[in-house]
């Protein structure tokens, strides 16, 4: 009783020591793995547009972020090769860290994508139903954020898993039926990632079936928003974005989705096969959506979770931060097994989940990949594993009489 009371007190505390800790941590692993880093071009971009104004896209700010990661040690990410290839608004988000040496930025920032692969985590917890008791949630998210590839995203100073983290919070939102909060973080997080324009649609349509309106114009009016004060802070951005990008990657051979690589072990039909398995699953996606307008809750929850998984697969540069996405549609297993089996379910369910973490980590110890090119394992299996989970679970999560999380 008497921590409930002083709760207000000692978890604000609580909370400051464990990011403090958090920080000088990954302040010492900085200085261990000397790896890719995905933060340090934008970190420079932002310092030469407040010091100097000098433009992110700019040649002169590509020769101060190669002089970095020479003097550092690190190495430029495959896809920008250290150029600043965001939409020039994502600069405003790096410009406090600017004011800040790059060590510690880079600290604070690696401590933000742990926390946003644990409260991914946690929150597909929410999204896929699972009744998970308090110590399981938090046992599943730590085991999540320590596991391969996500340990790495860590010590690579990764972007996306923050937007991911907006993504999943604006599909949590909607669930919620909170439709401005949902509207706000759709418009915040689809520059980032192009293809959360599809769950937008996905959440907004839902939405406005609910008379939760205020989801579209709040996401149009935040896209416009962000438009115009781009253009009158940076006249001309669209242009040297665009050349920053041919530069970065002047041909195609950046596209690498999981079913590309699905795709390649067929070598003969290797681009017929790949745009088939793509172009379908879409098809279906779409057929799933049909009548979406109309749906229950419980309908709504399982074909989002099976959006959200595709959305994986989709992923265009094979980035494994997009794994994060196909997490719940494998948690929806969670309550099944254990309506199904009780106790002998959750056991069933946690070994299938430790085998398939264990598997990513011997496919890393076994070729120790630095790299931001996953082997083909990694960034397939949890995907087929999820859909397999969602067509097993269909008739159970839509229409059965009695399913656990409504008992």
């Amino acid at each position: 009783m008497l921590l409930k009371k002083t709760a207000q007190y000692w978890v604000p505390l609580l909370v400051v020591a464990l990011a403090a800790g958090l920080i000088l941590l990954n302040l010492q692993l900085s200085e261990q793995f000397l790896y890719q880093d995905e933060l340090l071009p934008r970190w420079s971009a932002a310092r030469g547009w407040m010091r100097d104004g000098t433009s992110p896209y700019s040649e002169q700010a590509y020769q101060e972020a190669q002089a970095l990661y020479d003097q550092l040690g690190y190495t430029a990410p495959a896809f920008s090769q250290g150029r600043f290839i965001d939409l020039v608004w994502y600069v405003f988000l790096y410009i406090p860290f600017s004011f800040l040496p790059y060590p510690i930025a880079r600290a604070i920032w690696m401590t933000l994508t742990t926390a946003a692969i644990f409260f991914s985590a946690w929150f597909g917890i929410d999204l896929a139903g699972a009744r998970m008791r308090s110590l399981e949630r938090v046992l599943l998210a730590l085991l999540i954020t320590c596991s391969y590839p996500f340990f790495k995203l860590i010590l690579s100073a990764s972007i996306l898993p923050l937007f991911i983290f907006v993504l999943l919070a604006a599909c949590r939102s909607a669930l919620a039926g909170k439709g401005t909060s949902a509207g706000v973080l759709l418009f915040l997080c689809v520059g980032m990632l192009p293809v959360s324009l599809l769950p937008a649609v996905f959440l907004i349509i839902w939405l406005n079936a609910r008379k939760q309106t205020d989801a579209l114009p709040v996401f149009l009016v935040g896209l416009v928003f962000l438009a115009l004060t781009s253009l009158i802070l940076f006249p001309g951005w669209i242009p040297q974005w665009f050349t920053s990008l041919i530069a970065a990657q002047p041909r195609f051979d950046w596209l690498d989705t999981p079913l590309m690589r699905l795709a390649a072990f067929f070598p003969g039909a290797v681009v017929p096969l790949a745009a088939a398995l793509h172009v379908l699953l879409l098809f279906a996606m779409l057929v799933e959506w049909y009548g979406l307008a109309e749906n229950d809750e419980r309908r709504f929850r399982w074909k989002l979770l099976l959006t959200l998984t595709l959305l994986s697969l989709f992923n265009p540069a094979g980035s494994p931060a997009f794994l994060i996405l196909a997490w719940p549609g494998f948690l929806i297993f969670y309550d099944f097994l254990q309506e199904k089996w009780k106790i002998s379910g959750k056991i069933i369910f946690w070994t299938i989940l430790l085998l398939l973490l264990y598997s990513n980590w011997q496919v890393f110890l076994r070729t120790q990949n630095w790299s931001s090119k996953e082997a083909t394992w990694v960034i397939t299996a949890l995907p087929i594993a999820a859909l397999v989970c969602l067509g097993w679970t269909r008739w159970w999560a839509m229409s059965s009489p009695k399913p656990l999380r409504d008992a």
